[in-house]
């Protein structure tokens, strides 16, 4: 900051003077108060202008938006034709050439309006340098004190800097109307021109003549075009008296017709990503949000605009094609999982609608929106029992089971008897299941018991947030129902954790930003050298995605895998609310993992009994999904080193599960591969056999096996539904073990060759979906069952295709 003034020029004191001369002034203003905290001159070009940050596309090329307090874009003062100098000195300063930087005649009158409140007509006559000066040091605060700062500073200003030098910092800092700061903004915005040498004589006269009243002269506006026509014509008629222009020019560039783009509407492209992006950049930049609107940095995004568009579009083909299940909304993200790059985000369906409740566009259903899951959040409880050494091979009992043990061990359970007797979506309870069937199926009673006996509540919240789940939760208050997703999430961290089964367990935090340089070109944040984390052991995060391959394979998804398949490997969770307000599907191939969300963003429930999680946003994934990989290499994710491969008794097939999950005998009527974890894997043989049928010792089976571990409160309940069962009750069309009676028992073959541990995958493609009905896969070699002549099994024995409800 300047202290005083060392040396007072002669224009200066007569500056004074002049105003001294005005009655009640000569002894009011002290001189030495007025220059004492004066800043230097040299500041008008350390002040940095605020400059617009421009934000990209990945490829540097496609303009996403500009944040600016301002915008504007800097030149240098080559960079403008002389017609346009000339016609900025015409209208604003004709004797700026010469002048010491004042008009000493203006400055006198301006100083008698303010203090008697007269005008003499003429103005105040501020030159380009005072102009200058008040935008860029002193301010536009209106009092005689500033005037006189403002000229003070603006003759040093003239000593210190040469005219041209002056000519480029007003052309850079002064407003032309819409938004336009500088004369590079101004020409664009009226007039699409980036390269001022191709303004018109008429176009750099209308120019020229905005900064005197630019919102009142801004010729997009239709009112205004009339009295921007008057003053080009005045600023013509000078340049013609300056001698800048010929009498015939003058003319010709009067005579035409003012054509200007109309008023600026700022356009965005991805506006939700776009809003994501500042927020990043904030951060990147120590939380300054004012350095984002002024700081004139040029970002480059992750953003795809080929995914993007083809977001978009699906996102809104769904949206309107689900009207009748009464959806209006959706979002969508992308991500790549192994460097953490969004790829593509749609925050709703239709950003500029403001009206309807059900979509209420602005809003960022994607980043900000807290939803709830349903089932896609069991993957969290899940992962944390395969962490703690449950297989995909562990049996349940899916029994309806009072989780507060308080309802009777006999009798009926219903709301007036339960605790808390959590359903399934279709009502059933299938008895044993593996975890594997369990997911499949997204039954809700084994989900629970998982979390019950293997994961444990606080366990499970612990993985959700390492994966990325940021919301949060506390395990005192949350209950057994965390892991039926009745805690509210963000789409967009959903996806990223799912991201990192997707990379083997390494977590990559998403970036929404490539790269940050500033205006000098200088890079000063890149993605690169980024942080991976492992979250996940990788044998546990293999076996996740060999169990949520099922959902996209026809061939062990029945009911939904044609609906999900996108013809090459590709794992998937769905999830739908109890009151169907969200339905959520996120999936992954090894080159992309997506989420998809549905809903309404007033909460209105949707509508239809038909109406699942995999009709919606999983058909909308599935689209989504083909439309951005083809042409992209296939991709498989290859077995870990510490994952081996098991044949155990477990039905084979989209409708299978039942089974113990041990290693099969000579008399298991089935075996099914599965992959473990090495230390999980199965030790025990199971001798379990058809029921009613004679065993190998000469006992006879006599009902169910069922191998599940478990707190002593589900026993009652498990009892129950095996006593139901043997009833005949249970059996839903799939298995009715307890209906094979005396006569048809089948005789024992030799027994089945185990698969290797740790061996390839039958099929040679790593990662392939176990064998079953339609697998191509190798079959691990099982027991033949042959009948009596005559004999057949009784309807219900062979799994059967039926439609089950999925949340």
């Amino acid at each position: 900051m300047r202290r005083g003034l060392t040396f007072v020029p002669p224009v200066l004191i007569a500056v004074l003077l002049a105003i001294a001369a005005v009655p009640l002034v000569g002894g009011a203003i002290a001189f030495a108060s007025i220059t004492a905290d004066l800043p230097a001159p040299q500041d008008l070009a350390k002040d940095p202008l605020a400059l617009a940050t421009h934000v990209y596309d990945r490829t540097g090329k496609d303009l996403l938006y500009t944040f600016a307090e301002q915008q504007r874009e800097p030149v240098t003062i080559d960079e403008v034709p002389q017609t346009m100098i000339d016609a900025t000195v015409a209208a604003e300063n004709k004797t700026f050439w010469t002048d010491p930087g004042v008009d000493i005649g203006g400055i006198v009158r301006a100083a008698f309006a303010d203090l008697t409140g007269r005008t003499s007509g003429q103005g105040g006559a501020s030159t380009i340098t005072q102009q200058l000066v008040k935008q860029r040091i002193v301010g536009d605060e209106y009092s005689l004190t500033r005037k006189i700062r403002e000229a003070i500073l603006a003759i040093e200003v003239t000593r210190t800097y040469s005219k041209r030098q002056i000519l480029q910092l007003y052309f850079n800092q002064i407003y032309y109307g819409d938004q336009a700061y500088g004369i590079r903004a101004a020409a664009q915005t009226y007039f699409g021109v980036t390269d001022l040498h191709k303004l018109t004589v008429a176009q750099c006269a209308l120019l020229a003549g905005l900064p005197q009243a630019p919102s009142g002269l801004d010729p997009s506006k239709p009112e205004n075009v009339a009295r921007a026509k008057e003053r080009r014509a005045y600023v013509l008629s000078q340049m013609e008296d300056m001698g800048s222009i010929t009498a015939q020019q003058e003319a010709l560039a009067e005579a035409e017709p003012i054509k200007v783009n109309g008023p600026q509407i700022a356009t965005i492209t991805a506006p939700h990503f776009v809003f994501q992006v500042r927020d990043q950049l904030t951060r990147i930049l120590g939380g300054d949000e004012g350095a984002v609107m002024r700081g004139g940095y040029k970002v480059i995004t992750t953003l795809d605009m080929n995914k993007q568009k083809a977001a978009e579009d699906q996102v809104k083909t769904w949206v309107g094609k689900l009207k009748d299940h009464n959806v209006w909304n959706a979002a969508l993200v992308s991500i790549d999982p192994k460097t953490g790059e969004v790829l593509s985000y749609v925050g709703s369906v239709d950003y500029y609608d403001r009206t309807d409740p059900r979509v209420q566009g602005q809003y960022d259903a994607a980043g900000i929106g807290l939803r709830q899951p349903g089932s896609a959040f069991k993957v969290f409880n899940y992962l944390t029992a395969l962490e703690k050494g449950a297989t995909e091979a562990t049996v349940v009992v899916d029994a309806k089971t009072d989780f507060t043990g308080k309802a009777p061990a006999t009798g009926p359970l219903n709301p007036a008897t339960c605790g808390w007797c959590p359903d399934n979506a279709d009502g059933r309870f299938d008895g044993p299941i593996t975890m594997r069937q369990a997911i499949l199926e997204s039954r809700n009673v084994p989900a629970v018991k998982f979390l019950q006996e293997y994961s444990g509540i606080a366990d499970t919240i612990k993985t959700a947030q390492a994966m990325g789940i940021t919301t949060p939760m506390d395990p005192s208050t949350v209950g057994l129902s965390l892991t039926l997703g009745t805690q509210v999430v963000k789409l967009v961290d959903m996806t990223s954790a799912f991201g990192v089964i997707d990379n083997g367990g390494v977590r990559v935090d998403p970036t929404y930003i490539l790269k940050v340089e500033d205006p000098t070109g200088k890079v000063v944040w890149e993605h690169k050298d980024y942080a991976q984390k492992r979250v996940l052991d990788p044998g546990v995060a293999f076996v996740m995605n060999d169990i949520l391959r099922d959902y996209t394979n026809p061939n062990t998804d029945f009911e939904f895998g044609s609906w999900t398949n996108i013809g090459r490997p590709a794992a998937l969770k769905t999830g739908t609310t109890d009151d169907l307000k969200d339905v959520y599907s996120v999936g992954y191939t090894p080159q992309v993992v997506t989420g998809v969300w549905m809903g309404n963003s007033n909460n209105e429930p949707m509508s239809g009994r038909d109406f699942l999680a995999a009709m919606g946003p999983g058909q909308l994934w599935r689209d989504y999904m083909k439309q951005i990989l083809t042409g992209v290499p296939v991709e498989n994710w290859t077995p870990p080193s510490d994952v081996v491969r098991e044949s155990v008794v477990v039905a084979p097939g989209a409708y299978g599960g039942y089974g113990s999950g041990m290693l099969p005998s000579k008399l298991s009527p089935f075996a099914t591969p599965e992959w473990f974890v090495k230390g999980t894997e199965p030790r025990t043989v199971d001798d379990w056999y058809v029921p009613g049928c004679p065993k190998p010792d000469g006992t006879t089976t006599v009902g169910m096996r069922i191998q599940e571990v478990g707190p002593a409160l589900w026993k009652p309940y498990t009892d129950r539904w095996i006593a139901e069962a043997q009833k005949g009750l249970h059996s839903y069309g799939r298995f009715a073990w307890n209906l094979v009676g005396e006569g048809a028992c089948p005789s024992p073959s030799p027994t089945p060759t185990p698969t290797p541990s740790g061996s390839a995958h039958p099929s040679g493609s790593p990662g392939a979906s176990p064998s079953g009905p339609g697998s191509s896969s190798t079959p691990i070699p099982t027991i033949q069952i042959s009948l009596p002549p005559g004999v057949t099994w009784p309807p219900g024995l062979t799994p059967t295709p039926r439609p089950t409800p999925k949340p």
